[in-house]
């Protein structure tokens, strides 16, 4: 089993910032970045071959895009098919895509804010789905074995010049991962539904530039909110959810290393808000890193958000 990764406690505030909700571009969010800094971190964003976005984010249905522009031409993909077809074909098609160019869909694992339009993707397109088999057994019995890819977790393969590897998340599902894609020297990591950070979790997503890290519940709002007892534990449980704070301090392990742009998501309606989010995250930044520009932002919960 994958250990722990422990990090520094510290706990800080900091001044939060808006969201932008429904159909959103993310935000540069810089913490006393000088001018220069600022200046080679933007074009350094504009050089990245990718474009990704988020057509869903939370529990009402996950879903990543993936455009891949190089010389061999274009590759698109999906992480996770949380939302119906109708709704991933109709956020394709804004972006100027379709379910019919997407190549592969990679699963994190089996719930169903994850793979809740994957059924009937599969029963109207070829694509292969790439799921950890562990999870097979516990898929809905109406989607289509054939188009099913088993792969153990952790994995690497290509789609032309694109690399993507997964690594160990902790959930409670029966297999749970995160992906690192690979293109033309550039590096985007996707980390959600872990309720601890695990050695795989910051190997996997060590030197990449860009990276959509979870960022599910805020402690004391799940601690007075509604919830029952057994579920707050489930979600504050090591193979739950990732709390701001953590999520602050990975984030922090993350610019450590290269990372410059995140994406938080997967934020809960009942026990988060983008602006708490921000908060701590940013506080996290700003006592390790006061003076590095990093791009923050929060997927929208629903409707589409530009990554890059």
């Amino acid at each position: 089993m994958t250990d722990s990764l422990i990090f520094d406690t510290t706990n800080a505030t900091a001044e939060a910032a808006e969201a932008e909700a429904g159909t959103a571009t993310a935000a540069t969010a810089e913490a006393g970045a000088g001018a220069a800094e600022a200046a080679e971190a933007a074009e350094a964003a504009t050089n990245f071959p990718f474009s990704v976005y988020t057509l869903g984010s939370g529990s009402t249905g996950n879903c990543v895009y993936f455009a891949c522009r190089l010389p061999s031409g274009k590759v698109e993909f999906l992480i996770d098919a949380g939302l119906s077809m109708r709704a991933t074909e109709k956020a394709l098609n804004a972006l100027g895509s379709s379910l019919a160019d997407i190549a592969a869909i990679f699963i994190t694992h089996e719930h169903v804010d994850h793979i809740g339009g994957l059924a009937m993707i599969a029963k109207h397109y070829a694509m292969p789905i790439y799921i950890a088999a562990d999870s097979l057994p516990f898929l809905p019995s109406d989607l289509p074995r054939a188009r099913l890819a088993p792969v153990d977790i952790p994995f690497s393969l290509s789609l032309g010049e694109v690399q993507i590897s997964s690594f160990a998340t902790s959930h409670d599902s029966f297999s749970s991962c995160g992906y690192r894609v690979e293109a033309a020297g550039y590096r985007v990591g996707l980390c959600t539904d872990t309720g601890d950070v695990l050695e795989s979790m910051a190997a996997g997503l060590y030197g990449c530039q860009a990276v959509i890290l979870e960022a599910n519940y805020d402690k004391a709002m799940l601690e007075t909110g509604r919830y029952p007892p057994f579920w707050r534990e489930r979600i504050a449980g090591k193979r739950g959810h990732l709390d701001n704070d953590t999520a602050g301090r990975f984030a922090a392990y993350l610019v450590s290393s290269g990372t410059y742009r995140i994406l938080l998501a997967h934020l809960s309606a009942e026990n988060n808000t983008p602006d708490k989010a921000l908060a701590a995250v940013r506080a996290a930044l700003a006592l390790t890193f006061p003076d590095r520009p990093v791009s923050l932002a929060v997927a929208a919960r629903y409707g589409v958000t530009k990554f890059l």
